[in-house]
């Protein structure tokens, strides 16, 4: 990878565990949410020069797990999980389920 190109992890964050993956090296990984487990992830980050992280809002889960990749200089942006959906029903060509379509 080029010095300046963005290295992108995705992270899957649930209340004791996240999921990461970097697509451009076709790797994935799981953490525990404890310290270890920060310090564990920001080390594998930094191996693949990873230089952005994107989660979905999970019920503030994301929360330390932002915090402690601010704090290790890697950008985070929180998604809003209702908007990544309707991308998501709109690229497949499946319609969105919603509470007046499911009588």
């Amino acid at each position: 990878m080029a010095q300046n190109e963005v290295v992108v992890v995705g992270i899957d964050v649930a209340k004791d565990k996240v999921d990461a993956c970097i697509r451009a090296f076709k790797l994935r990984q799981t953490w525990l949410s404890t310290a270890q487990g920060h310090r564990k992830l920001v080390a594998w980050l930094r191996k693949y020069q990873v230089n952005k992280a994107v989660m979905e809002a999970s019920g503030g889960y994301e929360r330390a797990w932002a915090r402690v990749l601010r704090e290790a200089g890697i950008e985070v942006r929180i998604v809003d999980p209702s908007g990544s959906a309707a991308s998501r029903s709109q690229q497949d060509g499946w319609p969105r389920t919603t509470r007046s379509t499911r009588r």
